[in-house]
């Protein structure tokens, strides 16, 4: 079994070699395993630090795609042409995958072959202490669209085979994942998650989840819409106080 990750990177000069770093740990663990892993990074020509610390590490990467995209959907699009794994995920440039969660998603797999599997995701500061912890619990197109949109991409890994049938990521600059997740389930596709932490999500005030742009709140609302919330659902209510709120203070 092979497994794909593509790193969407942009001037992310902060926390790219952490990200890296963790890349290297996690090849040598599938070393040791047994288990195939292929890196696939895809730079929208960042600036020159981030390029040489890409080059520090190219011997890691099997696929290096430097060149202009639309945005991380974009570049995840992109590094897609390239996967050969039956297993592919992305990895943003300042989230850390946890090294005994993806293994007890590879030995799930190896018993269980799902279109999609996730688990538990630590969230961590800037200076990456831990903050607090996500979990999404069994989702399903209701409770994502009527009651919580929350997702845990980071360390989750599908099916090559199935996402080649639903088409690629969608162009919206935030919730890209949470469309796609949502496409998963349309289709119907068999979703597992294990009760482990797969990811470390870095959460600051720079990042796109913690910004104040309401962009983010209006695509999930137009997304949910799409895929059959209703206007006086929980989750619709939510996301248009939390736009209101944004857009008062911004």
């Amino acid at each position: 079994m092979l497994f794909s990750i593509i790193i969407p990177s942009y001037n992310q000069v902060d926390f790219i070699e952490i990200t890296l770093q963790n890349i290297v740990a996690l090849k040598k663990l599938c070393a040791e395993q047994k288990i195939e892993l292929e890196v696939i990074l895809c730079d929208n020509q960042s600036n020159e630090k981030v390029q040489a610390i890409i080059q520090e590490y190219k011997s890691y990467i099997n696929f290096l795609i430097v060149e202009p995209d639309k945005g991380q959907y974009d570049a995840i699009n992109k590094g897609l042409a390239y996967v050969t794994g039956n297993y592919w995920t992305w990895l943003n440039t300042d989230d850390l995958i946890e090294l005994d969660g993806f293994l007890e998603i590879v030995n799930y797999l190896i018993l269980y072959p799902v279109d999609y599997i996730y688990g538990d995701v630590n969230i961590i500061n800037r200076d990456g202490s831990l903050i607090g912890k996500s979990s999404s619990g069994n989702i399903s197109i209701k409770t994502l669209t009527q009651k919580d949109a929350s997702i845990s991409q980071p360390g989750s890994f599908f099916n090559l085979e199935f996402t080649n049938k639903i088409g690629k990521l969608n162009a919206y600059k935030f919730a890209f994942d949470y469309e796609y997740i949502l496409r998963i389930l349309k289709s119907n596709g068999k979703i597992a998650k294990i009760n482990s932490v797969v990811a470390q999500f870095r959460y600051y005030q720079e990042s796109k989840s913690g910004s104040q742009n309401s962009q983010f709140l209006i695509e999930q609302l137009q997304i949910a819409k799409l895929y059959g919330s209703k206007f006086f659902s929980k989750l619709s209510i939510i996301l248009r106080l939390r736009i209101l709120k944004r857009k008062l203070v911004n």
